[in-house]
């Protein structure tokens, strides 16, 4: 049964193909591990909301998709779930720890990182490249060991590797399954923007008074207010409304790809609104810049399609600009500050191959970080070089680089590449202004782009095919000489 329950295609398929008995049992063990764990937590003096949080989390740490959108939640909404009381319910289940939801979601994605690799282990290419990503990881986390301990090392490594892990687990599901992540996105979205509104009325001040932590949820760069939305931090907004319009957008360049779905348009209008409230100019570079690129190193598609994508993309562009403008967030102090930063961390004396994992960026300000301070970078390609060493920075710029020119020349003859073109490009240009990387969610908008266009694309070349291969096979017909005689006895008789 619990082989079944891990390879079943669904949970409600599962479900249906059990005997009436199993489904009673089930029910029935269920049941008495929440009656009787209760009784047993208190007891012990641990929190009786262990035993339900626990089995949810059980749940959800083996079943991909209910895991996804579990990660997506904590991802796209840590702010909602702090404000519904989520992640008190989580924190008090675990003995007063507030980090336990944050930390449940690096758990259960390593939980089904292992069943998905279990259920279709890798082969070729894919085995190659995860063995070279553990031997870097392994090799570069041993040197942030030694320089700045194991705890902050491990936040770091979680930070790296986890959107390849989601674009392993998003990579695995089905394209029905991709769909309906793609609409949950867009749920979490729209609920995003409408709480980045209502932020806006009520003010910052207000906010504080509410509970919400200054210089982190309350935001204010001059007179401008940065609303966060229902994540932590406004860039976090922005980051995601501009990962989702991306990805909406770049559908738009292939014609058998162009979104179809209300919930997907209204959400797109959504993540405009969340972008210009957040006042995150590296979540419009990603924007503007993914597209822009795509117009141009795009070669499928034709004349017209060409056309009407660079219509779309100098149209977001100019859209984007005028948001800005509205609100009056149209300031560049931040942007020149960057260069200062950049240089300053490269004559900090850094050796040539790094720091190791964790040494700067979001890790030197977590809650385990050995470091005295929080080390800002805004810049992933100079963080990798502070990290993985020059060597490794070297090798991530050819694989990019590479990687757009195999995109550009492939979408000749595959113009849904066009999109992952939009993607990769949006990527590396806003890493340039932000660790882009690191911010889950918008890694997550990128990653089900991605696997939604393959496996869309993909489902109409094997339905193509099987049109073509499969024979046409046209009903006997009857020869009326034949069937004269039997037509003349039956009118005889």
């Amino acid at each position: 049964m619990i082989v079944d329950f891990l390879q079943a295609p669904s949970l409600l398929r599962w479900w249906r193909e059990l005997r009436p008995g199993a489904r009673r049992a089930i029910l029935i063990g269920v049941a008495a591990v929440l009656v009787a764990g209760i009784p047993v937590c208190l007891l012990a003096g641990a929190s009786p909301a262990l035993p339900p949080v626990a089995l949810f989390l059980l749940v959800v740490a083996v079943r991909p998709f209910p895991g996804l959108i579990y990660l997506a939640a904590v991802f796209c909404m840590p702010l909602g779930l702090w404000m519904t009381g989520v992640q008190a319910l989580f924190g008090h289940a675990f003995g007063g720890r507030d980090y336990a939801l944050s930390l449940s979601s690096a758990v259960v994605a390593c939980s089904l990182l292992a069943v998905t690799l279990l259920r279709r282990p890798p082969r070729g290419r894919a085995l190659l490249a995860g063995a070279v990503v553990i031997v870097v990881l392994g090799v570069w986390s041993l040197i942030g060991f030694a320089d700045h301990g194991i705890t902050q090392t491990l936040v770091g490594d979680r930070l790296t590797t986890l959107p390849l892990i989601l674009f392993v687990l998003v990579g695995a599901l089905t394209v029905r399954e991709i769909t309906l992540l793609v609409s949950v996105l867009a749920g979490m979205v729209i609920a995003n923007a409408v709480a980045a509104v209502v932020e806006y009325i009520i003010g910052p001040a207000e906010l504080v008074a509410l509970g919400f932590e200054p210089e982190r949820g309350v935001r204010l760069i001059g007179d401008t207010f940065r609303a966060p939305g229902l994540t932590e931090v406004n860039a976090e907004l922005g980051l995601l409304a501009g990962g989702f319009l991306l990805g909406y957008a770049a559908l738009w360049l292939v014609r058998d790809l162009r979104p179809r779905r209300r919930l997907w348009h209204v959400a797109a209008g959504a993540a405009a609104v969340a972008l210009a409230l957040s006042t995150n100019r590296t979540g419009a570079l990603l924007l503007a810049g993914g597209l822009l690129s795509a117009v141009v190193l795009n070669r499928g598609g034709g004349a017209a399609m060409r056309k009407r994508a660079r219509f779309i993309g100098f149209g977001t562009m100019v859209a984007v600009a005028l948001g800005f403008v509205a609100i009056g967030a149209t300031g560049s102090s931040s942007t020149f500050e960057r260069f200062q930063v950049w240089g300053n961390l490269l004559a900090s004396g850094a050796p040539w191959y790094g720091l190791g994992v964790g040494g700067v960026g979001a890790a030197t300000g977590s809650r385990v970080s050995s470091s005295a301070t929080l080390v800002f970078v805004d810049n992933y390609f100079v963080s990798i070089s502070l990290q993985l060493g020059i060597p490794i920075l070297i090798a991530v710029v050819a694989l990019v680089g590479w990687a757009l020119f195999r995109l550009s020349r492939g979408s000749e003859r595959r113009p849904y590449l066009a999109v992952h073109l939009a993607l990769l490009a949006g990527l590396a240009l806003a890493s340039l202004m932000v660790e882009t990387w690191e911010y889950a969610a918008a890694m997550m908008c990128l990653v089900v782009f991605w696997a939604y266009t393959a496996k869309t694309a993909a489902a109409a070349d094997e339905a193509e095919v099987a049109a073509v291969v499969t024979p046409v096979i046209p009903r006997p017909r009857q020869d009326q000489d034949q069937d004269q005689p039997a037509q003349q006895a039956e009118s005889g008789r």
